[in-house]
């Protein structure tokens, strides 16, 4: 016996309860909330940083420096942004700390510097203070021509000079009191402390904060 065909059933509407609706709403506009406020808060920018001291006069290269995310309100045009140093190199106008920020006034071209680099032997022990970056003052014995063997009084050869390194002599050969150190010295004071190396003076390093005793 056939079967009568039974009437199509009806589709079950599908309900959507507008609470449910009403929540999307609600979160959706909670994520973007939280989105703009992260957006808002988190405008840090690339800046360079030291990342060992520089010293003044030193040649300033990408290697030195490293780069970091910070935030600044108002005064990012004031420090070194990645890409920004000279094409031409740079030297340092001052000295920079390790850890500091570049401000771009510390920072110059080349082309403008004004100091050179020696390395000058000591005949006596150094202040505790003088330290890399101390601005201190070379001083200069030269040998008398008297018949009395001995050096002349001492002069200041050079009383606004850098410390970029202090090298401590390890070898079996030394001078003095087997200290070196490297100093940045105006250029126009470069010969006159050549000088007196080859003539054999008696060089000292004074620090230029070490008061006077009476």
């Amino acid at each position: 016996m056939a079967r009568v065909a039974s009437p199509e059933r009806k589709h079950r509407k599908f309900f959507i309860d507008p609470r449910f609706g009403v929540g999307i709403v609600l979160v959706a506009g909670s994520v973007a909330g939280v989105v703009l406020i992260v957006a808002q808060t988190d405008a840090t920018i690339e800046v360079l940083v030291a990342a060992e001291t520089i010293v003044a006069g030193e040649r300033v290269a990408a290697g030195d420096l490293s780069v970091a995310h910070v935030r600044l309100d108002g005064t990012a045009e004031l420090y070194l942004r990645p890409g920004g140093l000279p094409e031409d190199g740079a030297i340092a106008v001052r000295s920079i700390t390790a850890g500091e920020l570049v401000p771009v006034a510390s920072v110059g071209s080349t082309a403008g510097a004004t100091s050179a680099a020696v390395v000058v032997s000591v005949d006596g022990p150094l202040a505790q203070s003088v330290v890399i970056s101390s601005r201190v003052t070379l001083w200069a014995s030269v040998p008398s021509t008297g018949p009395a063997r001995g050096f002349d009084a001492p002069t200041a050869l050079v009383p606004d000079a850098t410390v970029v390194e202090i090298i401590e002599s390890t070898g079996l050969i030394s001078s003095g009191s087997g200290m070196q150190v490297e100093l940045l010295v105006p250029r126009d004071r470069l010969a006159a402390v050549l000088a007196a190396m080859a003539n054999g003076a008696a060089l000292a390093i004074v620090p230029d904060d070490q008061p006077l005793v009476d």
